[in-house]
């Protein structure tokens, strides 16, 4: 990365460091077409429709789980520390799925992988987010996160190019490609550069110093890099004599913040989005009959989701996080509606096709307002102090109900069938009344005036009007902080 600077060194860490997201859209999708793969099932004994639901959210409860322990890794070992050990952890979940003969073999792997997961989604949005400046922030999370439906994408074929393997590698080998996906992470996670505002509280300015100069492509002498450095010092010996953000703080001094944190996620999910990126092929077999057909019918919905994707990167920062919130769940409420349609009432063929049709709408248009912004959001709206907690707050409401969602919706598609879409279109109402009500805009506010928007003090000026603090109180505030 040494010969890189400036908007390319920007972009290619925010897409690098994105592989975390890569492997959770990629193992978010590889089982939907495994699932409907017949020597799977035969493998392990044809399981129920709650075993296999089960099988896909253990995964969920794994990355639940270390959504709260990633900030401490975050806090003491730094962004891209923790990048490293989710790679790691997933490397060896992966490797248990692909070699699993057994349920509670394959359970047991999916269950380490999601703990990998926990911590790459955590930190990954922390990270872009401390990257990147005020005016690109959006772009520049929302692309790395489009990666995630990217990876999703990819599984999808990957699934429909393995059905013509003849034996048990049509399954094994896409579970085994995962590998390789974290491994390529791990490897690159030695080349990343720290967030620039984790040097500076751990004391180290003279790095965060050359970091920034290096993102901007200037000089470390250049006006607008010691403006910014001078800014993060500021924001930080002033949250250092706050003290570190305790948990009990998340949910007094900063409620607010934190229940918009939760709630983001939350209705992030429960919008039904996981109805097709874990079940897809699954959907489309009952209207399309079983074979290779609905798996590669759920290849070409996870690209329209990556398209929906690569869209809020061009919307975001021009339009704002409340309105693609607003529009997204408009719209995905007239989607959700159609696709009930459609299933209740069999017109043959075309009930085929607008099912499919209206199915790639949906998650185009989730793709570009709830399923990037979602993460983006909760990443800005934090101090530095509690920006940790604060996006693990995020992460746990996120697997949780995605937890919830992958157990249940098998169970809601057999038993009560086309009002299943009904049943998610009703949280898609819910969330545009509490964005309209809750949500703040973050759209072109630095980190530090974000706080402005909550009611708080703007750290970063705090000081402007008085002379900047001496280099050693800086490094003393910095090192008294609890890390």
């Amino acid at each position: 990365m040494a010969f890189f600077e400036g908007t390319v060194l920007l972009y290619g860490l925010a897409c690098f460091a994105s592989v975390g997201q890569f492997l959770f859209g990629y193992d978010q999708g590889v089982l939907a077409g495994i699932l409907v793969n017949h020597d799977w099932l035969q493998t392990f004994n044809y399981p129920t429709e709650t075993m296999q639901g089960f099988v896909v959210s253990i995964f969920l409860l794994g990355a639940w789980l270390t959504s709260y322990g990633a900030p401490w890794s975050m806090d003491r070992l730094g962004r891209r520390w923790t990048i490293e050990i989710g790679a790691l952890v997933f490397i060896v979940g992966g490797i248990l799925q692909t070699v699993s003969v057994t349920l509670v073999q394959i359970l047991f792997g999916r269950l380490i992988a999601g703990f990998g997961i926990g911590f790459l989604s955590t930190v990954v949005p922390v990270y872009m987010a401390e990257l990147s400046r005020a005016h690109n922030r959006g772009k520049v999370t929302v692309a790395g996160m489009s990666i995630n439906m990217f990876g999703y994408a990819c599984s999808g074929f990957i699934d429909y190019g393995f059905t013509y393997v003849p034996n048990e590698w049509s399954w094994r080998g896409p579970l085994l490609l995962q590998c390789v996906f974290a491994v390529i992470l791990a490897v690159g996670c030695f080349i990343f550069p720290e967030s620039p505002r984790f040097l500076v509280k751990k004391g180290d300015h003279e790095r965060a110093l050359n970091i920034l100069a290096r993102l901007h492509g200037k000089p470390e002498d250049d006006k607008d890099v010691q403006q910014e450095c001078q800014e993060i010092i500021n924001a930080v010996n002033y949250e250092a004599a706050l003290g570190q953000a305790s948990w009990k703080d998340m949910f007094t001094t900063m409620r607010r913040r934190s229940i918009i944190s939760i709630m983001v996620q939350a209705l992030a999910q429960l919008s039904g989005i996981n109805i097709v990126t874990y079940y897809a092929p699954k959907m489309y077999e009952r209207v399309l009959g079983e074979g290779r057909m609905p798996i590669l019918m759920a290849g070409f919905t996870a690209l329209a989701y990556f398209a929906g994707a690569v869209v809020a990167i061009f919307l975001v920062d021009r339009a704002g996080r409340r309105k693609l919130f607003m529009s997204g769940s408009c719209l995905m409420v007239i989607w959700l509606i159609l696709m009930a349609v459609f299933n209740k009432y069999d017109l043959g063929l075309t009930s085929a096709i607008l099912v499919i049709v209206f199915t790639m709408i949906y998650v185009f248009t989730f793709g570009t307002s709830w399923a990037c912004v979602g993460w983006l959001y909760p990443a800005e709206i934090f101090p530095l102090r509690a920006r940790a907690k604060g996006m693990s707050l995020a992460a746990s409401s996120n697997w949780l109900c995605n937890f919830a969602v992958g157990l249940w919706t098998p169970e809601l598609l057999v038993k009560i069938e086309w009002a299943t879409y009904i049943f998610y279109m009703a949280f898609c109402v819910l969330a545009f009344v509490l964005v309209y009500f809750f949500f703040v805009e973050t759209n072109q506010k630095s980190l530090e005036e974000i706080d402005e928007a909550f009611g708080d003090v703007n750290h970063a000026a705090v000081h402007k009007a008085d002379e900047p603090y001496p280099s050693d109180a800086k490094v003393a505030s910095t090192e008294k902080s609890p890390v």
